[in-house]
C-alpha cells in the first residue's frame, strides 16, 4: 500500500513539475512565506483586518506549513508559518517549478486568511447561517453552540473546503490561463495525503469547482464567492 501511494504521489509531482517546465522549487523558506503573505496583505486590509505574521517554531506551534486565527480583540489575522519540512508536503513542493512558487504560496496564504474571515463571520457577526452547513442550522444558535460544533470536529472538512476554494479562486483571478493546472495539483495533494490528514481532504469540492470553471472577475470578493461555492459544490 505504501509503495502504491509513493508511486501515485511521484506521478502527481512529475505532472506538476513538467507543467511548470522549470527547476524544482524545494520547500518554502521563511523569506518566501513572508513575501507571499505580504503580497496578499491587501486582501486582509480590504476585509477591515490587520495581518500579523509569526514563526510557528518560535511560538512553540507544531502545525506544518501555515496556520491562522483571528485575534478578535485587535481585529488581527495572525498567520503562523513553519519552514520545517513535512513528509508528503516535501514531495508536493518538489513537483513545482520555481516560477510557480510565488503564486502557489500566495494561494496557500489566502487559504489561511479565509479562516480568519470565517471566524469573524461566526464570532463577531454571528452569521451562523453563513458559516455552518444546513445540517447544523438552528434559529437559536449561539457562539457557545458554535464553539461546541467546532470542537466536535464535525465541520473541520467544511472549514478546510472554504479555505481551499478561496485558494483556487485566487489562482483563477491571478493566472486565468493556467489556474486549472495548479488547482488540480492542489486537489490531488489533498486526496493523496488523506491518509495523513483525512479531515483536510477537500478534493471532492475542488474537483467540482475546477470542472465548473466558475466566473470570478477581478473585482469580485474572493471570500464571498468562496462561501457561495462551498455550498454549491458540496459533495453529497
Amino acid at each position: 500500500m505504501a509503495v502504491k501511494w509513493i508511486a501515485a504521489f511521484g506521478i502527481l509531482a512529475l505532472a506538476c513539475f513538467w507543467g511548470a517546465g522549470a527547476q524544482a522549487a524545494g520547500y518554502p523558506t521563511e523569506s518566501q512565506f513572508r513575501r507571499a503573505l505580504n503580497d496578499i496583505a491587501g486582501l486582509v486590509r480590504a476585509e477591515g483586518m490587520e495581518l500579523k505574521v509569526l514563526d510557528a517554531q518560535e511560538e512553540g506551534l507544531a502545525s506544518p506549513l501555515l496556520a491562522a486565527g483571528l485575534n478578535i480583540g485587535t481585529n488581527t489575522c495572525v498567520v503562523f508559518f513553519n519552514t520545517r519540512p513535512e513528509d508528503g508536503l516535501t514531495q508536493f513542493f518538489a513537483g513545482f517549478g520555481e516560477g510557480d512558487m510565488p503564486q502557489l504560496l500566495r494561494a496557500l496564504s489566502v487559504h489561511e486568511v479565509t479562516h480568519c474571515v470565517e471566524q469573524r463571520e461566526a464570532y463577531v457577526r454571528q452569521r451562523f447561517d453563513k458559516v455552518l452547513p444546513d445540517d447544523y442550522q438552528q434559529d437559536d444558535m449561539t457562539v457557545e453552540g458554535y464553539v461546541s460544533v467546532i470542537r466536535s470536529g464535525a465541520v473541520e472538512t467544511w472549514g478546510e473546503a472554504l479555505g481551499d476554494i478561496s485558494s483556487l479562486l485566487y489562482l483563477k483571478q491571478a493566472m486565468p490561463d493556467r489556474w486549472q493546472g495548479l488547482a488540480r495539483c492542489i486537489s490531488a495533494m489533498r486526496h493523496e495525503l488523506a491518509h495523513k490528514w483525512p479531515q483536510h481532504d477537500t478534493s471532492a469540492w475542488l474537483d467540482r469547482l475546477i470542472k465548473a470553471n466558475p466566473d470570478i472577475g477581478d473585482g469580485a470578493n474572493l471570500f464571498d464567492a468562496a462561501f457561495q461555492y462551498r455550498r454549491q459544490f458540496r459533495p453529497g
